[in-house]
């Protein structure tokens, strides 16, 4: 009797650490997997509402903006696509206006996105300062998003800042630095609110 009774002790026993590896082992796999899910994504292109228009600035907004969400846990759109779309719900870029939600749901629904991104350049000050012994340039960028999730049928909109200054004791100092800083740090917040909501 003590036998039967220990024999089937040591079976409970191998079933529950079984069950446990197995469990343990089978989460592992689900976060794997969750790991290398990738999302669709539509990135509307930006608007630029500010009067500064230097060509740098696109060049530095179109090494960005869209560079956040090309790595392995993205796939991207293509513009043409999300051009297309936008081109359907009658959205005019040229208002300066970010699309509604209605616009951004329309686009997810035509290009089959899971997420869709909007972002204007609101603000971009660039001041000079000169005194007797140093020359600053302060740049302060202001960035306005629209974050659509078409799983959740939710639009999260926010604002980010960046602010940056290049200065010299002697000689000249240039644009190009303090704006290039300026609105990279802006955009590095907004992805990092943006990845917090995936």
């Amino acid at each position: 009797m003590k036998k039967v009774f220990l024999i089937t002790i040591l079976c409970l026993f191998v079933i529950l650490v079984n069950g446990v590896v197995f469990a343990e082992e089978y989460a592992g796999v689900a976060e794997t997997k969750a790991d290398t899910a990738k999302f669709n994504i539509a990135i509307i292109p930006y608007i630029n509402s500010t009067e500064e228009k230097k060509g740098y600035i696109q060049e530095i907004i179109d090494n960005k903006y869209t560079s956040n969400y090309s790595g392995e846990k993205f796939q991207k759109i293509p513009l043409v696509d999300v051009q297309r779309a936008l081109s359907k719900t009658g959205y005019n870029s040229s208002n300066m206006e970010l699309p509604e939600k209605d616009i951004l749901s329309a686009v997810a629904k035509e290009t089959n996105a899971d997420y869709v991104i909007a972002m204007e350049v609101s603000q971009l000050i660039t001041t000079r300062h000169m005194s007797f012994f140093q020359i600053k340039v302060v740049t302060k960028a202001k960035l306005h998003y629209k974050f659509y999730d078409a799983k959740q049928d939710k639009v999260i909109s926010f604002q980010v800042t960046g602010a940056s200054e290049n200065k010299a004791i002697i000689g000249d100092v240039g644009y190009k630095d303090p704006i290039t800083k300026a609105l990279n740090q802006a955009m590095d917040d907004a992805n990092e609110k943006i990845m917090s909501n995936l």
